[in-house]
């Protein structure tokens, strides 16, 4: 018979304090979600003083120069501050300066705001569309159900026998109003397939012929690329077939998405911008909210009694505690980012195609913070740079493959990285042990050499995948047939068959 029972055990452990919880909780939330938190602490602490991030647009700075000046020779390590690599300070408050830009719109009032202000929504254009072209209540009431229906690419997602069973109307007055209305402006809303639509924007350009008709009756031949069969049952020569291809691109299939509310515009973290031939990486004071410690209620607290005395030190305590642990997220994000810009320096300076490998654990090794710390830094982090505002993980890529580009554009570790405070352990020994300045390339640099080397190719010589992998492999890249291919899929290109074919029947 089993016979149950307590038994008290000791074992030792990590132990995950109040403080250490919230330094850990403020290392994944973004600047927005900071403020929000740290105006939460101060409604229950009276020695903390929150202030707003500052969007006054005297404060922004110029915009970046450009084009991206080319990287200098590699220079002896030295420390950060003699190199610019990445610079350091106090937690940026309202009337700090950044070199980075943020696109940004005045309101009403004048003052800049880092949200871009809604576009016209399709249903607020299709309405007064309506309002003009109906004079009678049931026909407006009908046009009202058919835009109450329209998705987001300005097509029906209801068949209209339901909308016409929902309305009380017939079928015929139905059709007969949304035929009207597929001619509002974006022409072609309000259809029912990708056939009609494309139709509707031919017949509004007075372009609609036996030949369009019989092209947008076989646009499954289009998309499988059988151009030789559709050009003969179009009864084109190549020429003309051309011309109407051309034209059919000119057309818009989705002609309501055209009115989906741009995203919000987005303040980045940190910028990058070069000075003196030199990255520098910098926290954009815009976005940050400014944290400090109210010292003159402090000292008139400790003027009180005892209970007075002991709340103002507890308090103390605590705010000291949280701005200790916003400064610490401060400085981490500063140091994560300026590793990522120093390890893909050449691809802010070439592009796509020089996107080298970059893990995690590679950031974690090199800035001495754990995986799992890299990891919540980076999640929602935004890095402006002369290519535009990236998220962090956008850095981060891996793939088999060699490269023998040297990453020129910032000064790699080496041996007198005893000099530089923010190198790591784990980093010194790294850049020891390679002994080289060779790169890794990431997956998506791959696929841009790939998409790079088929957009180049001719008629004359279609590129197959053996093709491809024989050229990336001369250019030191260590990649295999079968990898070359899962990437072309990837990007949406067809076989070197396809492609050789879809030549031909452009050519006529």
């Amino acid at each position: 018979m089993t016979r149950l029972g307590l038994q008290a055990r000791q074992r030792a452990g990590p132990v995950m304090s109040a403080r250490l919880r919230q330094a850990v909780s403020l290392l994944a939330q973004s600047n927005q979600e900071l403020l929000g938190t740290l105006t939460a602490l101060a409604e229950t602490n009276p020695l903390l003083i929150v202030t707003p991030p500052s969007l006054d647009p005297s404060s922004y700075p110029a915009p970046f120069p450009s084009p991206f000046p080319a990287p200098p020779e590699r220079r002896d390590a030295q420390s950060r501050e003699e190199t610019g690599e990445y610079e350091d300070g106090a937690l940026p408050g309202p009337d700090a300066r950044s070199h980075g830009r943020a696109d940004t719109v005045p309101d009403a009032e004048g003052r800049a705001s880092g949200v871009a202000p809604s576009a016209p929504s399709l249903e607020a254009v299709m309405a007064g569309q309506i309002a003009l072209a109906f004079s009678d209540s049931d026909d407006r009431r009908i046009a009202l159900a058919l835009l109450s229906a329209l998705d987001e690419s300005g097509r029906l997602s209801s068949p209209p026998a339901a909308l016409a069973a929902e309305c009380g109307a017939s079928g015929e007055r139905l059709d007969a109003i949304r035929r009207i209305m597929m001619q509002f402006d974006p022409v072609g809303c309000f259809a029912l397939t990708l056939e009609e639509c494309l139709a509707a924007q031919f017949r509004e350009k007075n372009r609609y012929d036996p030949a369009v008709s019989c092209l947008l009756a076989h646009l499954d031949w289009l998309a499988k690329g059988e151009h030789l069969r559709l050009r003969k049952a179009c009864q084109l020569d190549a020429g003309d077939y051309a011309d109407l291809l051309a034209e059919l691109r000119r057309c818009t299939p989705r002609p309501g998405a055209a009115f989906t509310p741009e995203p919000q515009t987005i303040l980045p973290d940190l910028h990058v911008f070069p000075r003196d031939g030199r990255l520098v990486v910098r926290l954009d004071p815009r976005s940050w909210p400014r944290l400090e410690i109210d010292g003159a209620l402090y000292a008139r607290l400790l003027q009180g009694n005892d209970v007075d005395r002991g709340y103002a030190r507890e308090k103390k305590e605590e705010a000291e505690a949280t701005l200790h642990a916003v400064e610490q997220r401060a400085r981490s994000i500063l140091l994560v980012g300026g590793a990522i810009v120093r390890h893909q320096a050449r691809f802010l300076q070439d592009g796509e195609s020089e996107l080298r490998r970059l893990t995690l654990r590679d950031v974690a090794e090199r800035t001495g913070l754990h995986e799992s710390t890299v990891s919540r830094l980076t999640a929602t982090r935004f890095i402006g740079t002369p290519r535009g505002v990236l998220p962090l993980r956008r850095f981060f890529s891996s793939a088999p493959g060699q490269g023998h580009a040297p990453a020129v554009a910032v000064p790699d570790r080496d041996s007198n990285d005893a000099h530089d405070p923010g190198a790591s352990p784990g980093e010194s020994r790294r850049s020891a042990e390679d002994g080289t300045n060779e790169t890794r390339l990431g997956a998506a640099a791959i696929q841009a050499r790939i998409r790079r080397l088929i957009l180049n190719e001719t008629p004359e010589n279609i590129l197959s995948d053996e093709d491809v992998t024989r050229t990336l492999q001369a250019s030191g890249i260590a990649i295999q047939r079968r990898t070359v291919a899962k990437y072309r899929e990837a990007l949406g290109i067809p076989g070197s068959a396809r492609r050789r074919r879809d030549r031909k029947g452009l050519a006529g």
